[in-house]
């Protein structure tokens, strides 16, 4: 029964559309380079009090337009049954949902997760504590669909594993749609996600880490500089996260939900880097440099006959005398002249072997 049942499911879902609409709708649904952004369901349990209705309502607007809030309450498990969540996420075309409930053993607990391929990728259970909605605040909400920003504090982001996919949980979720370029003006709330190192339970070897997270609303003011002074105001919602459970991903699954196609991977241009700023950076290789031909002031036909004599062996070059005294050119010269003249005359006198006649 089982075999056939799957042999059924999996001829449904290759039958062709007969209707314009039926294709439109599975043509938004094959895989594209470049996807459109993430939205998500956002529904409670069977069990919800006031509490969670309110933190899943607030989560809707901050994720508002790309979000769908039911607000009827469902019978479904997802750590233990995931399937009905799932058909649910495939039918409205969303790939991330947060789910909120109540029982007695986890009265305050939320539950983020993304979906591959239409199946169950990753998710975590949350506890909430410390949460205050927007309401309380009493301060005026940012556009709806602005693009948020979101930081993340803490050195548990990078050094613990459950943290890294929090993080990359909370980054989904909150971020919203990413363009290649934002300007400046529709840059008006941030999401502050902090880690926090709690108090270490009893039997458990680390303490338990949780995380603030906090959205605030940025108000631009003049600096008398090219760039606005910022100041933050928090609109909520605020509340704290404590991990309780996660179902991890099957690495081959998550290996093929990161993959980058290659139509969308940038080219590589030789000599060409980027730093951590997005700054392009590159190196310039320059030949081997001929001084001969670079432009002195010795240039022209003296420097051709210079590097000619350069060039000739048979002409010795002039190596001054090491013991040259300074002073005057003119009277070292005169000087050499005198010598000269007087050392002709003795030369002439006592060369011969005769003597002098007398007058």
């Amino acid at each position: 029964m089982v075999k056939d049942a799957d042999a059924l499911t999996e001829a449904l879902g290759k039958r062709t559309p007969r209707t314009k609409r039926g294709r439109r709708i599975l043509q938004r649904r094959e895989p594209r380079a470049v996807e459109d952004a993430k939205t998500a369901l956002i529904l409670s349990g069977n069990r919800a009090n006031n509490e969670v209705q309110t933190l899943l309502k607030d989560l809707h607007r901050c994720r508002a337009p790309l979000a769908t809030l039911f607000i009827r309450k469902h019978e479904m498990h997802p750590f233990e049954d995931p399937q009905r969540l799932e058909k649910m996420c495939a039918k409205y075309d969303h790939s991330l949902f947060a789910f909120g409930s109540s029982s007695k053993k986890r009265p305050f607990r939320l539950i983020l997760g993304r979906l591959f391929d239409t199946a169950m990728l990753d998710m975590q259970e949350f506890r909430i504590q410390d949460y205050k909605p927007v309401h309380t605040f009493q301060k005026a909400d940012c556009v709806a669909g602005s693009k948020p920003l979101v930081l993340f504090q803490g050195s548990s982001f990078e050094s613990n594993e459950g943290m890294k996919r929090t993080k990359s949980l909370l980054l989904d979720f909150f971020s919203g749609p990413r363009p290649q370029r934002v300007m400046l003006q529709g840059l008006d709330q941030v999401v502050v996600c902090s880690a926090v190192e709690g108090v270490t339970p009893p039997g458990a070897a680390a303490p338990v880490v949780g995380v603030s997270v906090k959205r605030f609303r940025m108000n631009y003011a003049k600096s008398g500089s090219r760039l606005p002074h910022v100041e933050l105001e928090e609109i909520g919602p605020s509340f704290k996260m404590e991990l309780d459970r996660q179902k991890d991903p099957d690495k081959d699954r998550w290996k093929q939900a990161i993959k980058v196609p290659k139509e969308v991977k940038p080219k590589k241009v030789k000599n060409m880097s980027k730093n951590y700023m997005g700054k392009r950076q590159a190196k310039i290789h320059v030949g081997k440099v001929d001084f001969d031909q670079i432009h002195t002031q010795f240039h022209g036909e003296s420097k051709r006959k210079k590097m000619a004599d350069d060039q000739d062996p048979t002409k010795v070059p002039f190596v001054p005398a090491a013991t040259a005294r300074p002073g005057n050119k003119k009277k070292r010269r005169a000087k050499a002249h005198r010598l000269g003249d007087h050392g002709a005359a003795g030369t002439k006198d006592h060369g011969s072997g005769e003597a002098a006649p007398e007058a």
